[in-house]
């Protein structure tokens, strides 16, 4: 369990080791970017991909994307079908372009798609753009306590 000090005693730990509050920041909104995406099953691959990618925290970045998990992706991937649904049969008018019936597995209708992976990329990157809002704010107060502790010593 990430209790409040261990998770203070990570970001002390990434903010001494050299890591940027910029950089900080973007390994919490890339970890949200890959929590929201509606890519069930390439998570890990796509954390590690970014990792490579931009040289990012692997903890902070592991905690972000961990958000995601057996007990959450059920109103995650709802949340996802719901916005997307929204979006491309209300505000664009499509109609259903790619549905997948379950009919016969859970005797229920169908779902379109498009609807799930719209809504999927669009919360990804709502949830990216504020988590590193919020993670910037975060970070830098971190980083000015950790620094007028240092020039009171």
């Amino acid at each position: 369990m990430v209790t409040k000090k261990k998770l203070t005693t990570l970001l002390h730990k990434a903010l001494h080791e050299g890591w940027s509050d910029k950089k900080l920041a973007l390994s919490v909104a890339i970890g949200l970017f890959v929590a929201f995406s509606p890519f069930p099953g390439v998570h890990t691959i796509l954390m590690f991909l970014f990792k490579w990618l931009f040289q990012l925290n692997l903890p902070i970045l592991f905690l972000a994307t961990s958000i995601n998990n057996p007990w959450t992706m059920v109103p995650f991937y709802s949340l996802d079908y719901a916005v997307g649904y929204w979006v491309m049969h209300h505000v664009f008018g499509f109609g259903p372009l790619w549905n997948i019936s379950f009919e016969r597995i859970f005797v229920s209708g169908s779902i379109c798609v498009w609807s799930f992976l719209v809504g999927g990329c669009l919360l990804s990157i709502f949830f990216a753009g504020i988590g590193y809002i919020i993670a910037r704010i975060l970070f830098r107060r971190v980083a000015l306590g950790a620094q007028r502790s240092k020039d009171v010593l």
